[in-house]
């Protein structure tokens, strides 16, 4: 029958005798032997304990005590900077993404606005060649007319006076302009009501020039604006208002009594620059160029 031993530590029973730990609490059961043998043996007598085996065994399972919680505790660091890094990590890409959001939403607002300037653009050279067109068939006519009367008038030179003498010719009367009556808001721009009565901001002279005393950078509600019925008259107005001087664009005004340069300056020029294209005495009636901005 095999001897078994008893755990001092645990109490458990049935133990092998041979066993170097106790399977239950995994206590040092050589340890244990070793005292009782030094209580057996003699005060003045030596005992050379031999080495066993299982003491660096039991030494090492004490250490992997002490090492499982410091192994945990790394664990657990380690998942919280993951946690913190893959948090830091998804704000950013929300902050990316609404930054693309934005972008992707702006690039939309663009393309809608070259959409309608496109189709501003297209409209006014239209109107620009229908203008031509028809500015070039009343010169023909006109062409034709002069040459009828000249041809009517060598015939009559030629003949001799023996009747009445027919009245001079003259042109015809020209018909009435048509003008409309247009409201102005506090956030409307002189551009922009010229862009939308003619089809290009461009034109805003011939406005300046239907309607004086008009303030041109102090457009409100208070301001009611004439503007022409015919669109097709515009481009030939706007040529004769206008002219060219050192590669700008300027408008030909007429000094009203009144007028003064200043005044005159801080009425048509932005932020009160000068913009006349000449410095002449100020007379009225006479015509004096603004550069146009």
């Amino acid at each position: 029958m095999a001897v078994t031993v008893t755990c001092p530590v645990c109490r458990f029973t049935n133990i092998p005798e041979g066993s170097d730990t106790c399977p239950q609490c995994d206590a040092d059961l050589v340890c244990f032997r070793l005292l009782e043998t030094l209580s057996d043996a003699s005060a003045n007598e030596t005992v050379v304990l031999p080495e066993q085996p299982g003491q660096n065994i039991t030494q090492n399972s004490g250490e992997k005590k002490y090492r499982i919680p410091v192994i945990m505790c790394l664990a657990g660091l380690l998942l919280i900077f993951l946690v913190l890094v893959f948090g830091y990590a998804a704000n950013r890409f929300s902050i990316m993404a609404g930054r693309v959001e934005q972008m992707q939403a702006s690039m939309t607002r663009m393309a809608v606005m070259v959409a309608k300037d496109r189709v501003v653009i297209r409209e006014t050279g239209q109107s620009v060649r229908e203008l031509r067109q028809t500015s070039a068939g009343t010169l023909e006519t006109i062409k034709k007319q002069q040459e009828t009367v000249s041809s009517s008038e060598s015939q009559t030179a030629g003949r001799p006076k023996t009747g009445p003498v027919s009245p001079e010719m003259s042109p015809p009367p020209s018909p009435p302009v048509c003008f409309r009556q247009y409201q102005a808001k506090d956030t409307d721009t002189l551009w922009g009501i010229s862009r939308a009565l003619y089809g290009s901001g461009v034109f805003y002279p011939v406005l300046l020039e239907h309607n004086p005393g008009l303030d041109i950078y102090n457009i409100s509600s208070r301001d009611t604006l004439r503007y022409l019925c015919d669109k097709k008259t515009v481009l030939n107005i706007y040529e004769d208002i206008t002219g060219t001087g050192h590669g700008k664009r300027y408008w030909k005004y007429k000094i009203r009594p009144g007028d003064t340069r200043r005044s005159v300056i801080r009425q048509y020029c932005s932020h009160g620059t000068d913009c006349l294209v000449k410095d002449l005495p100020f007379k009225p009636g006479m015509t004096i160029g603004i550069y146009l901005e």
